[in-house]
C-alpha cells in the first residue's frame, strides 16, 4: 500500500513539475545545450562530438527531473549527476573503453581523471580534436554538469532562476575559448562586411535565447499570480493598453538594438587585435629549452661508437619522399641554431586514415639515439602509432611545432629522461610529398642580417657578385661548398677513423683538421679564410686554388642560412637524413631502411617571405684539398697532391725553474675552515629564515593586540579612553572564551559575563559617557586601572600554556564581526537600558550634591 501511495505522490509531483513555466525553463535549457553543441563543432569536427554534447545535457536535465520527482535534496542530487557521468562519460566519450572489457575500466580512469587533466590535453592538440583519446571529456563534464546546474535554476521559483542565463552562456563559451584561433570567413551583409560570421550569430542567438526566456518566465509568473488573485475572488483594475503595447515595444527595441550592435561592433571588435584562446598559452616549451641544440652534437654522430650503429630503422614505401627530420632550428643568437622561444608545440590528433594520397611508415629507434625529437617526414597526417610498453606514455608525450616540421615526445624514460629510447617503435601517417619548389625565380629582399656583426660573410658574398635573387643565392651556395673541404675532427685519432676510412674509400681523402661548433666566430673563421684565399689567388684565379674553408654540415648549415638572410630570405637549419629518393650528396650517403650516423647530415631551407620552404644540401667537397698560397703565386698546372696531411696535437713543454726546493706546498687548509663555517652559517641562516616565516603570523597577532591596547589607552580624551577601556575589557573576555553578548548595554553585558569587575566598568563608563558633565582623566585612569586588575587576575588562575594561547587567539577580532541583524533587533533594548543607567548615575549625583 505504502508502494502505490509513494508511486502516486511522484506522478502528482511529476505534473506539478510539467508546468508551463517548468516547462519553459526546460526548454530554454535545450535550446542552450543545442547552442553549446554547435560551438563546440569546429574544436572536434566529429559526429561523436554531437552525440556527446546532447546526450551528456539531456542527462543533466534527467538528474534534475528525477531528483524533484522524488524529492532529493542537493547533495544527493549532485552525487547523483557525479555518478551517472562516472557511468556514462566512457562510453560516450572515450570511444576506445568499447573495444574490450579491460579497456572499458581504463576508459572510466580516463573519464575521470579528465575532468582535472583533459582540458590541458585539448589545449596541446590542433584542432580538430576528432575522437583521440579522451578529449570529449571536457565536453562531455562542461555539458552533463552545465545543464543540470541550468536545469536546477530554471526550476526554481525565485529569483535565483535568471542565474541559468549565465551558465547557458558559459556552456556556450567553451567551444569559443578552447577553440580555433582563427575565425570564419567573412561574408558581405547587407553591404557591410562582417568578418566572423559564425561567431556573431553564436553570440546573437545566446543572448536572444537568455532575453526571451526571462521575458516569457516574467509574463508567465504574471499570469501565474493572476491566477491565484481570480481563485481567491479578488477584483483588480484592468492595466493600461499603453502599458502592454510599451513592454512589447520596449522588447522590440531590445532585439534591433542587440542585432544592429553585433552588426557595428564585430567588425570594428575583429580588428582590434589577433583572436587569443587559451589553447595559445599552453605548451611544452619548458622542456624544449631545456635540451642542448641538436646541432652542437652533431660531430658526435661520426665518432667510432656511433658512426655504424643504427639511428633509426625504416619499413613501408618511403615513396618520393626524400629527407627523414629529427628537427628544424629556426633561430640562431650567435652561439648556436635552436628552436625559436616563440615557437609553440601542440598536440596532433589521430583522425586521419590512409588513401591514396598518405604514405605509411614504421620507425624502430637504434641503439645510437635517444631523446626528445623524433625522427619523421615532413607533413604527418595524425600522431604517430606508438607500440610497446611505452606507447601511452609517448602517445601522451608527442607534440609538434606549428608547420609540423618537429615533432618531439616528452615521455619519461627509463633512466628519468625524457624523449626516445632504443626499441621504441611507431608508425606515421604522411601526406605524399608536393613538388619541390625551385628557388630560381624567386626575388630577393632587403637584408635580414646584421652585416656589421658578419663583416668577412659580407665581404666573401659581394665578391662573388651575384644578383640578390634565387639563382644568384644557390651560385653562392655550390661555390662555398666547392671551395671547401669536408673534415669531422680535429685529430686524426681513434674516433676519426671510421670516417676517414669511408671518405677514402669513396675516391681519395686526406685529413684536414677542423674545430667543431658554429657560433658566429667559428663562420666569421670560415669565411675569412675564403677571403684571404681569394684574394691571394685572385679573382681570375683556378676553382682549385679558391678551396680554403674546412668544415662540416655543422658549420656550412649555418654559413648557408646567414647567407640567405643577407639575400632578404628566410632560412632555418634542419637536422636529419636523405632518404634514396634525395639527390645524391658526395660525402653524406643517403639511406634505406636503416639509418646510422653516418647518414645524418644538416641543410638548409630557405624560402622568400610568405612562401614554400625549398631545402638546399650545403655538405662541402672532399676531393680538392686547401692550399696554402701567397698573394700572386699561383699553383703549378699539375699540383701535387700529398698522400696524407697529417696534424698531431703537441702537449705544451714543462716551465723550467732554478729553484731547488722540493718541499710540497702548505695545504690551505684555512680556505677549507672557511668554506665548512659558511655552509653551517648558511644551514642556520636558513633553518632560523624558515622558522620566522613560521611564527610570523603569530607575531602578528601580538603586535596587533599590542598596538590595538596602545591606541585605546593614549586616546586623545578621557571619554575615549572610558569607551577603550571597555571595548579593550570586552576583548580580554573574548580570549578568555568568556564573549560578552552584542545586544543591550554595557551593564547588561556584564551581567551576563558575570564579572565584578565588568560590572564595575560597565557602571564607570555608562556614567562618563552619558553624564551631564564629561569625564575627567582620573574616571579614564581608573578604568583603565579595573582592566588591569582583571586581566591579572585572570592569568594568575590560568596555566602559562593557556594564558600563551589567549595571547595568540583570534577571537577578539573575529567577535566584532557581528550579526546585523542582532545588533539592530537590540537597538530598542539598548535605548531603554541605556536611559535607564544614565538617569541612576545622575539620580545618584543629587544625592551627592
Amino acid at each position: 500500500m505504502s508502494a502505490a501511495v509513494s508511486a502516486r505522490d511522484a506522478l502528482r509531483r511529476l505534473r506539478e513539475l510539467l508546468s508551463a513555466l517548468n516547462i519553459w525553463g526546460l526548454g530554454y535549457v535545450l535550446l542552450g545545450i543545442g547552442l553549446a553543441t554547435v560551438a563546440a563543432w569546429p574544436l572536434y569536427a566529429a559526429p561523436r562530438a554531437l552525440i556527446v554534447g546532447i546526450v551528456g545535457g539531456l542527462l543533466g536535465m534527467l538528474v534534475v527531473v528525477v531528483a524533484r520527482v522524488l524529492r532529493w535534496n542537493l547533495l544527493m542530487s549532485a552525487l547523483v549527476a557525479a555518478g551517472v557521468y562516472v557511468v556514462a562519460a566512457a562510453p560516450l566519450a572515450v570511444p576506445s573503453s568499447l573495444t574490450s572489457f579491460p579497456a572499458f575500466f581504463l576508459g572510466v580512469r580516463d573519464a575521470v581523471l579528465g575532468v582535472a587533466l583533459g582540458w590541458k590535453q585539448i589545449l596541446t592538440l590542433n584542432p580538430p580534436l576528432g575522437e583521440y583519446q579522451a578529449v570529449l571529456v571536457p565536453l562531455m563534464v562542461v555539458m552533463l554538469f552545465g545543464s543540470f546546474a541550468a536545469t536546477l535554476l530554471v526550476l526554481e521559483g525565485g529569483r535565483r532562476a535568471a542565474w541559468a542565463v549565465a551558465v547557458v552562456s558559459t556552456m556556450s563559451v567553451f567551444g569559443i575559448a578552447f577553440g580555433l584561433i582563427g575565425t570564419s570567413s567573412a561574408i558581405t551583409l547587407w553591404g557591410i562586411a562582417l568578418p566572423a560570421p559564425r561567431e556573431w550569430l553564436l553570440g546573437i542567438s545566446v543572448f536572444l535565447a537568455g532575453l526571451v526566456w526571462l521575458i516569457g518566465r516574467a509574463r508567465l509568473r504574471r499570469a501565474q499570480a493572476l491566477r491565484i488573485v481570480a481563485a481567491q475572488n479578488v477584483t483588480r483594475s484592468a492595466a493600461p493598453v499603453w502599458l502592454g503595447i510599451r513592454r512589447h515595444l520596449l522588447s522590440g527595441v531590445l532585439l534591433i538594438v542587440a542585432l544592429v550592435a553585433g552588426v557595428a561592433v564585430v567588425p570594428a571588435a575583429a580588428q582590434w587585435s589577433d583572436r587569443t584562446v587559451l589553447r595559445d598559452d599552453v605548451e611544452p616549451m619548458v622542456v624544449v629549452q631545456r635540451q642542448i641544440s641538436p646541432l652542437s652534437t652533431y660531430r658526435s654522430w661520426f665518432t667510432t661508437s656511433m658512426l655504424d650503429q643504427p639511428v633509426v630503422s625504416i619499413s613501408g614505401d618511403t615513396g618520393d619522399l626524400e629527407r627523414i627530420r629529427i628537427a628544424t632550428l629556426d633561430a640562431y643568437d650567435g652561439e648556436d641554431f635552436h628552436i625559436s622561444p616563440d615557437d609553440r608545440f601542440s598536440r596532433l590528433p589521430r583522425t586521419a586514415a590512409p588513401d591514396a594520397g598518405r604514405l605509411s611508415l614504421e620507425f624502430t629507434v637504434g641503439e645510437a639515439y635517444r631523446g626528445i625529437w623524433v625522427p619523421a617526414p615532413a607533413g604527418l597526417a595524425q600522431a604517430p602509432t606508438f607500440e610497446g610498453a611505452r606507447a601511452e606514455k609517448l602517445a601522451d608525450g608527442f607534440h609538434v611545432d606549428d608547420e609540423g616540421d618537429t615533432a618531439i615526445t616528452i615521455a619519461e624514460t627509463s633512466d628519468e629522461r625524457e624523449g626516445l629510447e632504443p626499441g621504441d617503435r611507431y608508425g606515421v601517417l604522411v601526406d605524399a610529398p608536393a613538388e619541390t619548389p625551385t628557388l630560381t625565380d624567386v626575388r630577393g629582399g632587403d637584408s635580414l642580417l646584421d652585416s656589421e656583426a658578419y663583416p668577412a660573410l659580407a665581404e666573401w658574398a659581394t665578391m662573388q657578385e651575384q644578383p640578390r635573387t634565387g639563382a644568384g643565392y644557390l651560385e653562392v651556395i655550390d661555390r662555398l661548398r666547392a671551395r671547401g673541404y669536408l673534415s669531422h675532427a680535429l685529430l686524426e685519432d681513434d674516433q676519426a677513423t671510421g670516417w676517414i676510412s669511408a671518405l677514402k674509400s669513396s675516391g681519395g681523402y686526406s685529413f684536414a683538421p677542423t674545430y667543431a661548433g658554429h657560433s658566429a666566430a667559428r663562420i666569421e673563421e670560415l669565411f675569412t679564410s675564403l677571403v684571404d684565399q681569394e684574394r691571394r689567388a685572385g679573382a681570375d684565379a683556378d676553382p682549385k686554388m679558391l678551396v680554403a674553408a674546412v668544415g662540416d654540415d655543422e658549420q656550412f648549415a649555418v654559413a648557408a642560412a646567414l647567407l640567405a638572410e643577407l639575400w632578404g630570405l628566410e632560412s632555418r637549419v634542419v637536422l636529419g637524413a636523405r632518404l634514396p629518393a634525395a639527390e645524391e650528396v658526395p660525402g653524406i650517403p643517403a639511406c634505406d631502411t636503416a639509418c646510422t650516423g653516418a647518414n645524418m647530415t644538416a641543410w638548409v631551407e630557405v624560402r622568400s617571405s610568405g612562401g614554400d620552404w625549398t631545402a638546399v644540401d650545403v655538405t662541402p667537397q672532399f676531393a680538392m684539398l686547401p692550399s696554402t698560397i701567397t698573394e700572386g703565386e699561383q699553383l703549378p698546372e699539375h699540383p701535387t697532391v700529398p698522400e696524407q696531411l697529417r696534424s698531431e696535437a703537441l702537449d705544451p713543454p714543462q716551465a723550467q725553474s732554478d729553484s731547488r726546493n722540493t718541499d710540497a706546498p702548505p695545504e690551505e687548509g684555512g680556505s677549507d675552515t672557511l668554506a665548512s663555517l659558511l655552509a653551517v652559517a648558511r644551514v642556520l641562516g636558513l633553518s632560523l629564515l624558515a622558522l620566522l616565516l613560521l611564527v610570523l603570523p603569530l607575531l602578528v597577532v601580538v603586535v596587533a593586540k599590542n598596538i590595538r591596547q596602545r591606541t585605546r589607552r593614549l586616546a586623545g580624551d578621557p571619554e575615549s579612553r572610558l569607551v577603550g577601556a571597555w571595548e579593550e575589557l570586552v576583548d580580554v573576555y573574548a580570549d578568555d572564551e568568556r564573549p560578552t553578548p552584542w545586544f543591550g548595554t554595557r551593564v547588561q553585558a556584564a551581567v551576563a559575563v558575570d564579572r565584578e569587575a565588568a560590572t564595575r566598568l560597565a557602571e564607570l563608563v555608562d556614567q562618563g559617557v552619558f553624564a551631564a558633565h564629561p569625564p575627567t582623566e582620573a574616571d579614564a585612569e581608573a578604568a583603565w586601572t579595573i582592566v588591569d586588575e582583571e586581566r591579572a587576575a585572570i592569568a594568575e588562575r590560568r596555566t602559562r600554556w593557556q594564558n600563551v594561547r589567549s595571547h595568540l587567539r583570534l577571537r577578539s577580532f573575529v567577535a566584532r564581526v557581528a550579526p546585523r541583524r542582532a545588533r539592530a533587533s537590540s537597538d530598542h533594548r539598548l535605548a531603554v537600558g541605556t536611559l535607564a543607567v544614565a538617569g541612576a548615575g545622575a539620580g545618584r549625583q543629587e544625592e551627592d550634591a
